[in-house]
């Protein structure tokens, strides 16, 4: 018989070698794995979903019924146990209907009410996503799900109301942290995922609305790909498996943990010795890496002994219990040969410095510095060439990132029309590890995901034109031979 599966993470470390000479200090490498279990329960949790969408007038056409047809395949896939809240906004804020069960007959309601949505005037952004939160906090009765989340789509620039990034992220702390014992129970504790659609959003601000929500921000850069985006988020929420996650490091002996790697706060607790990064929610198969760099001292004996302790505590969504698990890292300190380097934590450096590298670029770009973005990206893109796991698939999805984002740098009007967004796209990707943006090579997803998008492609069925214009192609990266240092390499995450 086959036995059970698991619903519990599981917590990996390792070293980059395999060995480490006692006689001398070295800098050591390390990352730290939380990876979840594929799980499909017979009965799965609960969720909340509370759908904020722009009627504006430049949604007019084409891309209302679009979404009109998205929010119709949402409700489809939804059950009776879960609950679903439609929030439309233009120049004014409308809750078309609270959070009510998906029933027969609630779903007849929500599809007659989603069919009548129509095209109004400006965009309210802040008004809307307050009122979707507001939806789930205000909602803290016994049929509060496990699982809540706000889904913001918007085509637009936010102005109407609160217009600003910071008194948007500033509105939403009040509802995510709000003061005082009367106002306790009425506190945002979902998700906040945000979906840009075209060339006129603001990605930078949807990005960062997504991020202080503990969600992503998905650019969707075609009609198509309105429901699939949707379906991709749908799928994820439906397998959460672990939320509040909370990692602990904490150093062993007389060695020192040097510097953290994520994107992420890192509290210490004790400078080079004890730290604690919150890590969010984790879904059905992700993972979650953290890279670290050690400094291990000079021995007087040869050794093996754990030099790191890493705890991670969280809530079990599956058997709705809390739940830490611990592991130590464990290094050979002797005069045995070091051996290759690991080829899965030198992809996870990819992955950091990729990151880390679009991000610059972006930032360059915005000041209008074209040609310092593109000279940062050719170098990133070199020293991954010359990285000893280029050649894995994930190492050159990376590449093809990079140089889907170089060749968006020829002009201001193809930044503006497409890079901006996809490098603010594909940088919060490789920053969250999960996925946010379809397209043919869609890393980070799970079985759940990539059911829910195949279900969705029927929504899309009668094809319409593009709404984004191609990147066009630009040179190729020059060729390199040399391997660079790690410490060049992480010199981009450090600025």
């Amino acid at each position: 018989m086959a036995s059970p599966a698991t619903t519990d993470l599981t917590l990996t470390m390792k070293a980059e070698l395999c060995a480490y000479a006692h006689t001398s200090r070295h800098d050591c490498w390390a990352v730290v794995n939380v990876k979840a279990p594929f799980f499909e329960p017979e009965t799965r949790v609960p969720i909340d979903v509370v759908a904020v969408i722009d009627v504006s007038g430049s949604m007019a056409g084409v891309k209302i019924e679009l979404v009109k047809k998205t929010l119709l395949f949402v409700i489809g896939q939804l059950k009776e146990c879960d609950r679903f809240s439609l929030v439309t906004y233009d120049s004014d804020v409308y809750l078309k209907f609270g959070l009510i069960k998906m029933t027969q007959d609630n779903k007849a309601r929500a599809t007659s009410t989603v069919e009548a949505i129509i095209d109004g005037s400006s965009t309210n952004l802040c008004g809307g996503l307050l009122k979707g939160m507001e939806e789930i906090a205000y909602n803290s009765g016994p049929e509060k799900a496990k699982v809540q989340s706000v889904l913001l789509l918007t085509d637009g620039l936010a102005n109407q109301g609160v217009t600003t990034r910071d008194g948007i992220l500033a509105e939403m702390m009040r509802i995510q942290s709000p003061q005082g014992e009367k106002v306790a129970s009425k506190k945002f504790d979902g998700t906040v995922y945000t979906f840009g659609f075209g060339a006129d959003h603001d990605a930078g601000m949807l990005a960062a609305i997504s991020t202080q929500g503990g969600g992503v921000y998905y650019f969707i850069d075609s009609n198509e790909k309105i429901p699939e985006s949707f379906a991709d988020c749908l799928g994820g929420l439906l397998s959460v498996v672990g939320q509040n996650l909370s990692l602990k490091l904490e150093i062993q002996g007389d060695n020192q943990l040097n510097e953290v790697h994520s994107s992420r706060t890192v509290n210490w607790t004790t400078p080079n010795k004890r730290c604690e990064i919150s890590l969010g929610d984790i879904q059905s198969e992700e993972g979650r890496d953290i890279v670290m760099s050690l400094i291990l001292p000079a021995l007087a004996a040869s050794t093996t002994e754990s030099v790191l302790k890493a705890t991670i505590s969280y809530f079990n969504v599956i058997s709705s219990s809390m739940q830490t698990i611990s592991c130590d890292l464990v290094v050979s300190r002797t005069d045995a040969a070091p051996g290759a380097p690991d080829p899965d934590l030198d992809q996870q450096r990819n992955r950091v410095v990729a990151a880390a590298a679009l991000k610059q670029a972006q930032a360059l770009a915005d000041q209008g510095n074209l040609e310092g973005a593109k000279t940062l990206l050719n170098e990133t893109i070199a020293n991954i060439e010359r990285s000893i796991s280029a050649q894995s698939d994930f190492s050159k999805a990376l590449l093809v990132d990079l140089r889907t984002s170089l060749r968006s740098l020829q002009s201001r009007d193809e930044y503006l029309s497409h890079g901006k967004q996809y490098m603010c796209s594909k940088t919060q990707t490789h920053t969250e590890q999960r996925s946010n943006f379809v397209d043919e090579q869609t890393y980070y997803s799970s079985a759940s995901k990539a059911a829910s998008r195949v279900a969705s492609k029927t929504v899309a069925s009668s094809s319409v034109p593009a709404h984004a214009s191609q990147p066009s192609q630009g040179a190729a990266p020059p060729a390199a031979s040399q391997k660079p240092s790690w410490t060049s390499r992480f010199s981009l995450f450090k600025k």
